[in-house]
């Protein structure tokens, strides 16, 4: 596998996820680093006109006014990093982590910070040695993650554990430079990688979750008629549009259903009627989420941002990262109302006036309940999303004698939708589960050209097995198949 560059301008959430997942190796570009040496030199020059620079020449939040003298500003940078490196809770994944140390460095050749050569190339060093330091989720308010890139920078500079690792792979440890320690920590590259992480997840998950869809309509004999592209284009929602076209594709060689002399088949459902309609929002916010995370991937979010080509230093709120709190909860909450209307045609399916089948998929209904729990757990999961929709953005905290009086909190709003998405793999897995084995009872094969050949690698899955007996295992299964 070739190295991802890492230019500073062109890092994708695909780029970062396989970093993360499949241990992709990363090459920094030329570019990125002549970016990062010109903000290095613009960092001295403003230093040795005497000017204030924020966490160099002074303190930090509270304790800016007091002044570092020259002798002691790479001294001042390692008691930062340490004085920060407080992070609880339980450890990040190495996954997220590979995944943030990939961001920063990304960031770093965006120029704006201004660290040293040493420091940059030893981050580059780390990733590809696979050397992983331990940090923990909590500590991050949205407005820098301070802790975990504390954590992360102090490994690089031989202490603990990922330091030890860092001298046995032939990595020599950083030095740090008169501003080094707060200019690494002066990001959201941990939050911005875990975005990343939920935008390639969720576009994976949509699209599992509109076969699965596409599956149940087979089943249930729905009428694709919802999906006519005249019905779509008047709303000028690209959402809505993108995913009625995805089911089109999916159902591709299905027909309309034959009206039927009964006012109860004039139309069907919400669950399948509005489904272009609610998962063309989760398209929606994803796309969103998308931009903004490919934005802050490659953006120079430093406080101070150092401006090589005039040689100063602008004091700034980018690193601030409300734009992508409130991206994450847009997704959460659209991911909130498909994962209801996902529970809703699980209960769809197990009605038999709706469907025609036996009611609760039971062979036997009455004597046997079949697949009647199957709802209880679907609706427990779409619960179980909801509950995690609560927006961050609308709240924040004041925290260093007001000197940081607003937070974004997006790192915790990521946890939530990560936490969301694991919830809603559960409920697709139930539907799927549903579809197989209503399919099965109705004897049909799906026809359609995006839906057989999920059904085949299902139904050689998922035991055929139809009388009472527990059904997690199924669930399980599906969920490998998800």
């Amino acid at each position: 596998m070739a190295p991802i560059v890492l230019d500073g301008a062109t890092l994708t959430p695909d780029a970062v996820t396989r970093i993360a997942r499949e241990d992709a190796s990363v090459e920094l570009a030329p570019v990125a680093r002549e970016r990062n040496e010109a903000a290095r030199r613009a960092v001295a020059a403003v230093l040795a006109r005497g000017e204030d620079l924020y966490g160099a020449s002074t303190g930090v939040g509270p304790l800016r006014t007091h002044r570092i003298d020259a002798p002691d500003r790479a001294d001042h940078q390692l008691a930062l990093l340490r004085s920060h490196a407080c992070g609880a809770g339980r450890p990040l994944p190495a996954e997220l982590v590979r995944a943030a140390m990939a961001t920063r460095a990304n960031q770093l050749g965006a120029g704006g910070a201004g660290v040293s050569d040493e420091l940059l190339g030893a981050l580059v060093a780390a990733l590809n040695a696979d050397i992983v330091p331990v940090t923990r989720e909590l500590g991050s308010l949205g407005t820098g993650d301070l802790t975990a890139l504390a954590d992360i920078a102090l490994a690089l500079l031989g202490e603990g554990e990922a330091g030890a690792q860092l001298r046995a792979a032939g990595v020599p440890p950083a030095r740090l430079g008169p501003r080094d320690g707060l200019a690494f920590m002066s990001s959201n590259a941990v939050t911005v990688a875990h975005a990343a992480l939920l935008v390639t997840d969720t576009h994976a998950l949509l699209d599992s979750w509109l076969t699965v869809a596409a599956l149940s309509f087979e089943a249930a004999a729905a009428d694709v008629v919802v999906l006519d592209p005249r019905i779509h284009a008047g709303r000028h929602l690209r959402g809505q549009v993108a995913v009625a076209a995805r089911m089109r594709e999916l159902l591709a060689g299905v027909e309309r259903r034959a009206r039927e002399h009964s006012a109860a088949h004039v139309q069907d459902p919400y669950p399948f009627r509005a489904l272009p309609q609610v998962d063309g929002v989760v398209h929606e916010a994803l796309t969103a989420l998308d931009n903004v995370v490919t934005h802050e991937l490659n953006f120079a979010g430093e406080n101070a941002l150092i401006v090589a080509v005039d040689d100063v230093a602008l004091a700034n709120g980018n690193p601030h990262a409300a734009v992508l709190a409130n991206a994450i909860d847009g997704l959460r909450t659209a991911l909130a109302q498909s994962a209801a209307l996902i529970a809703a045609r699980v209960s769809t399916l197990l009605d038999a006036s709706l469907t025609g089948l036996p009611a609760f998929l039971a062979l036997d209904p009455g004597p046997e309940s079949g697949a009647l729990i199957l709802e209880y757990t679907a609706h427990a999961a779409a619960a179980e999303v909801r509950s995690l929709v609560t927006p961050v953005a609308a709240q924040s905290v004041s925290v260093a004698r007001g000197v940081e009086s607003h937070a974004s909190l997006a790192p915790i709003a990521a946890r939530r939708a990560h936490d969301a998405l694991e919830a809603l793999r559960v409920l697709v897995a139930v539907e799927l589960v549903a579809a197989v084995r209503a399919l099965r009872l109705a004897g049909h094969e799906p026809v359609g050209a995006g839906t057989r050949a999920l059904y085949t690698r299902a139904a050689d899955t998922l035991p055929d097995d139809m009388r009472d007996r527990p059904l997690a295992p199924d669930i399980e299964l599906a969920r490998g198949l998800i």
